[in-house]
């Protein structure tokens, strides 16, 4: 109960003032056991992630993802996404919430993504946000933008970078949106052990540097482990990926502010890469 009032009296007392956005962490459980990292990943998630990582996705799938962060419901995670390939590019729409019935943040998505070549994928994604307060508050809207690419260098290495909110939109002069930039890679060593590292720069915060480890033992069966620091997380967690589904569990862990659980689900609808 300590740690539940201390946590929201500490959430409104930013919010009473500035607009946190904690909304803008990486979503997925496959990145959240990563260590946070996500730039550089090519999967369904990456609709939120970095747009550029959804170019070669060919599957019409429909995701959903929950984080109860630090065990409290107040300040849960939910995302929904949906992700069609065509013949020009792939298209995708989001939307996510962070927080509770009198707090929330929350951000509807459009984005397209298109491979031009091996080399070089383009992702772009236009955001409408709104911050909700309770009745005593003025609620707050905007709109912003992001854009990702992503390089498969080699056969076994890809590297990527990601900016949200490029052109610095300010709400007004109390309330900024943050600007956030993302640059990193993976490494796959073979085909069941991937190394994945990114750092993150958020332009009202400290530089944030992840480091994140995936092995197969078992074919479907995924391990993941991470490390991520400032602020200072440890991170795990399990996946399975069947050519209908996937789903993914992560912890995190704080040594302040405790645990994070998060699952996420997706279902391919139209799964092309199997017909």
């Amino acid at each position: 109960m300590n740690k539940r009032i201390f946590l929201l009296g500490y959430l409104l007392s930013i919010c009473i003032n500035a607009c946190a956005w904690d909304i803008l962490q990486a979503v997925g459980s496959r990145s959240a056991a990563l260590g946070r990292c996500s730039v550089a990943l090519c999967d369904f998630w990456s609709i939120q992630n970095n747009p550029a990582g959804i170019a070669s996705y060919d599957n019409i799938s429909i995701g959903i993802s929950y984080e109860n962060r630090f065990l409290l419901n107040e300040l849960s995670y939910k995302n929904i996404a949906f992700l069609n390939p065509l013949k020009i590019g792939v298209i995708g729409i989001s939307a996510s919430q962070f927080g509770f019935r009198n707090y929330n943040e929350n951000v509807i998505s459009l984005a397209f993504a298109r491979e031009f070549a091996p080399f070089l994928k383009i992702g772009l994604k236009l955001d409408y946000l709104f911050f909700r307060y309770s009745n005593e508050y003025d609620n707050i809207h905007s709109a912003t933008f992001e854009i990702g690419i992503s390089s498969q260098i080699t056969e076994n290495i890809l590297i990527a970078t990601y900016i949200f909110n490029p052109i610095n939109v300010k709400i007004h002069e109390n309330n900024k949106v943050p600007v956030i930039m993302r640059i990193g890679f993976s490494y796959y060593v073979n085909n069941d052990f991937m190394i994945i590292s990114e750092i993150e720069e958020n332009f009202e915060d400290n530089l944030s540097f992840r480091i994140g480890l995936e092995y197969i033992p078992i074919k479907k069966i995924f391990i993941r482990t991470g490390l991520q620091l400032n602020p200072a997380l440890f991170t795990f967690g399990l996946g399975y990926n069947h050519k209908r589904y996937e789903i993914d569990i992560s912890a995190q862990m704080s040594n302040i502010l405790g645990a994070s659980l998060q699952c996420s689900f997706i279902i391919n609808i139209d799964n092309k890469s199997y017909q």
